[in-house]
């Protein structure tokens, strides 16, 4: 039986919902096959053991959780993307957005966007605190206890270059190129089909992108992220481009904490921007990263 592009003339809610039932059963599958690897790598007995991998100060536990995260990543957003698009078209490639090129001079401006962005996601995570949400909100989109910033910050740790090697695969490449992948070149492309507006279905995906984070805290900055990474993918009609801001922006941050972890920064990174005397930053900041967008948008058209 042939299965390319079977599910072409489905409508784009019915393959929303489609994408969404695959990515939950791969990612049972893929979380099952990442504890069982870790188990056999690390020794530690996790199945049947709810505290086996509660200890964020044993190597051997946070090895386990590197693995178990990465075949998760790979499970939930990576795969899912791939086989939804080879069932929604006879061209996986042209539909992900991978069949088409970027310049150099667009992956240089992608760059420069990304760490010049950075003290104005600071002055808007400062907005994002002061915002008081209802309780069954931040109930909803903060993980119990922190624990996924916990996880977050312990994925960090290691020692030797292999390990902080893996620690960058984990948090800043493939997260990169599997969320790309799976919000900008399928879910954003069925919202934009859905609503029949370009602008409603990126900040609809934007704000999904955002929400799935888990993170109340950091709701507006990321949703500002995906919104550009959104405008981004439909200027150039590539997700190489976002792919190469997204990743830019987890570097950015996995540099950012390694350097303050290993005292290597003579300021806080975090507050950039916002702290009282640095107002002309914060200003050039917007002014250049609307700049930036504007002249990557002009660029990109001419490229499409």
């Amino acid at each position: 039986m042939q299965f390319k592009a079977i599910l072409a003339n489905r409508e784009p809610y019915r393959k929303f919902l489609i994408l969404v039932g695959i990515s939950l059963i791969l990612a049972v599958i893929s979380s099952t096959i990442g504890l069982l690897v870790a188990q056999l790598i690390t020794g530690i007995s996790i199945f049947g053991n709810a505290s086996a991998l509660s200890n964020l100060n044993n190597p051997e536990v946070i090895l386990a959780l590197k693995i178990t995260q990465l075949f998760s990543a790979i499970g939930t957003f990576l795969l899912p993307p791939l086989i939804a698009a080879y069932l929604f078209s006879d061209n996986v490639a042209d539909y992900i957005g991978a069949a088409k090129k970027i310049s150099v001079l667009q992956i240089i401006l992608a760059i420069i966007l990304l760490i010049c962005i950075q003290p104005f996601v600071n002055w808007m995570s400062m907005v994002n605190q002061g915002i008081k949400m209802p309780d069954w909100i931040e109930n909803m989109l903060n993980s119990p206890g922190g624990s996924a910033q916990k996880i977050g910050e312990a994925l960090m740790k290691g020692n030797g270059m292999m390990e902080l090697l893996l620690s960058l695969v984990i948090i800043s490449i493939i997260p990169a190129i599997s969320e790309e992948l799976i919000f900008r070149g399928v879910i954003q492309k069925l919202f934009i089909d859905l609503s029949r507006n370009k602008h409603f279905g990126i900040i609809l995906t934007a704000i999904l992108f955002s929400a799935r984070h888990m993170d109340i805290a950091g709701f507006l900055p990321r949703f500002a992220l995906g919104a550009i990474l959104g405008y981004m993918y439909l200027w150039s009609g590539s997700i190489y481009l976002s792919i190469v801001a997204h990743f830019t922006n987890n570097l950015l941050a996995f540099l950012m904490e390694l350097g303050q972890k290993n005292n290597m920064l003579s300021f806080n990174p975090d507050h950039l921007g916002i702290v009282q005397g640095q107002e002309m930053v914060l200003g050039a900041s917007i002014f250049l990263t609307w700049s930036l967008l504007f002249l990557l948008r002009k660029i990109s058209i001419a490229n499409k």
